[in-house]
């Protein structure tokens, strides 16, 4: 199952969560061990990307911040481990 994003409380915002993600940044990650792309969007506070394979629920933290990589594409192992990046 994909991980579920949570925007925190939206119901007093007339725009739904789903509209909101449309603008923000976003990463591609593949599971190599569920065969499964999935695309991650960055949390409400900016500061990272949370990846849960659909396989085993296991979780792949991406942090944003200075000394990064401007790759847009990750491949994962179940192990968590970044495999390697795609420009």
């Amino acid at each position: 199952m994909p991980p579920t994003i949570d925007d925190g409380p939206w119901h007093d915002s007339p725009t739904p969560p789903s509209a909101r993600r449309q603008n923000r940044p976003w990463i591609g990650v593949h599971f190599v061990c569920a065969a499964q792309y999935l695309r991650v969007f960055r949390n409400a506070a900016g500061t990272h990307y949370l990846a849960r394979c659909p396989r085993c629920a296991k979780c792949t933290r991406f942090r944003v911040g200075p000394g990064g990589v401007s790759h847009r594409f990750f491949e994962v192992s179940c192990a968590g481990a970044p495999l390697h990046s795609n420009r």
